[in-house]
């Protein structure tokens, strides 16, 4: 036989029995817009009817080749192969046992938990299925095929093709709604929906609320950033999780337009964010302003990380000696800070938990004045110099300092975030 895609593929299975899918699959890169198993009828028909035409013009050889694929034609074969009196042979197909058309069928059951978790794109994963890779790789070099798809990506396509039509979601392999797993083993279908992600910024108007969860030697729960935004549990069910651009101290307020933050929520229920609704949901307390912007990516956690040590921020700052600080010790700090580089040894405060490192972060611009006592004003500084330590001096660790430029021990008594400047 001169065509050389049916040669090859009498050749398969007059070793092989192969389903039409599986047949079909050896020549993907043919008869483009046709699926497997159209491809695979294709070719069977093809064969047949040459083999036959063969058959009749006395060439034995063709009646010898077509009874031993056979085992690869289905029953609508069989009144063509009673004319020239073969009978059809039955076996399994070698690739999928028969079962392909079985596990794309479990595409149905992906449909109604796509419909109720309002999800908005998906993707789907093979699993189970490395004794059929194992085989199918051996087949192509057997018959040296380089014009194959695997298995994997045709139950991909098939069942994300189905899942569409049946539900008008389409598939999206950057940051999907859900996977969608079928393991061929087992011939069991799962999803998991994926977490949803909000971007936005919070306001923290009170004092002693942290960012996270914290228990005082009591064992109670104290109030923080994270346990207001908890609330979102009732309305998705999922576990809610808080990523900030830098954190602040718990005795320290965050004002102005707020610090960024993506709120991740893993397991949601619906993957619908009615941004009026939960706003409203989060705003219920009287210590925590939320603006909740839009939906996120995960990405964007990845980024907002990033920001803390990239921006600059305004801080508001109290401070406050063991004497009464005086307006020339206001303009001392301003003319000796203002434009310089602070090399800043992790504060001793924090050396439980962060690497003992030296960094070097600059104050961009600083206004200071003394109020009955204590001086009070504004100072820019890169994200990430601990001001508390930048005042006190730390012992040294943090150079210049308050307390080093005026020659007497000084603390922050107050400190707000005013501005995150990016």
């Amino acid at each position: 036989m001169e065509n050389e895609v049916l040669s090859k593929a009498i050749s398969i299975m007059e070793k092989y029995p192969l389903c039409d899918s599986c047949l079909g699959r050896m020549f993907s890169s043919f008869l483009k817009g046709f699926t497997n198993e159209e491809r695979g009828k294709a070719i069977k028909i093809a064969i047949a009817m040459e083999l036959i035409k063969k058959l009749k013009s006395g060439e034995e050889e063709a009646g010898k080749k077509l009874e031993a694929i056979s085992q690869s034609l289905g029953p609508e074969f069989d009144k063509t192969l009673e004319e020239v009196n073969i009978k059809r042979r039955t076996g399994e197909c070698y690739l999928c046992g028969g079962k392909l058309k079985k596990w794309v069928s479990l595409y149905k059951e992906a449909v109604p938990i796509l419909k109720k978790k309002s999800v908005e794109s998906f993707v789907v994963g093979i699993t189970g299925s490395k004794e059929i890779e194992t085989k199918e790789d051996e087949l192509l070099r057997e018959f040296s095929i380089d014009t194959a798809e695997s298995i994997k990506s045709e139950l991909r396509r098939e069942v994300g093709k189905l899942i569409t039509s049946s539900t008008g979601i389409d598939a999206g392999f950057t940051d999907p709604g859900a996977v969608i797993y079928i393991d061929l083993k087992s011939e069991n279908l799962r999803v998991k929906v994926m977490p949803l992600f909000i971007k936005g910024r919070y306001i923290k108007a009170g004092r002693n609320i942290s960012q996270v969860e914290w228990f005082d030697d009591d064992k109670k729960q104290q109030l923080s950033v994270k346990g207001m935004l908890s609330v979102l549990s009732e309305f998705y069910g999922g576990e809610v999780l808080l990523h900030a651009s830098g954190r602040e101290d718990v005795d320290v307020r965050m004002l102005g337009w707020g610090r960024p933050m993506v709120v991740e929520i893993k397991d949601p229920r619906t993957r619908r964010v009615p941004l009026s609704y939960i706003s409203w949901l989060v705003n219920k307390n009287p210590y925590g302003i939320f603006i909740l912007e839009e939906k996120g990516k995960r990405k964007d956690v990845r980024e907002i990380k990033e920001l803390d040590s990239k921006k600059r921020k305004i801080y508001r700052i109290v401070v406050a000696g063991d004497v009464p600080l005086n307006e020339k010790d206001a303009d001392t700090i301003v003319r000796e800070l203002k434009g310089k580089v602070i090399e800043q040894r992790t504060p001793t405060r924090v050396l439980v938990r962060r690497k003992d490192v030296v960094r070097r972060k600059k104050v961009y611009d600083i206004s200071l004045h003394a109020f009955s006592g204590v001086l009070i004003g504004l100072i820019e500084t890169d994200g990430g110099l601990y001001i508390k330590e930048l005042i006190s001096g730390d012992n040294g660790r943090t150079k210049p300092n308050f307390s080093e430029i005026l020659g007497k021990s000084v603390q922050c008594i107050e400190l707000d975030v005013v501005k995150v400047v990016w």
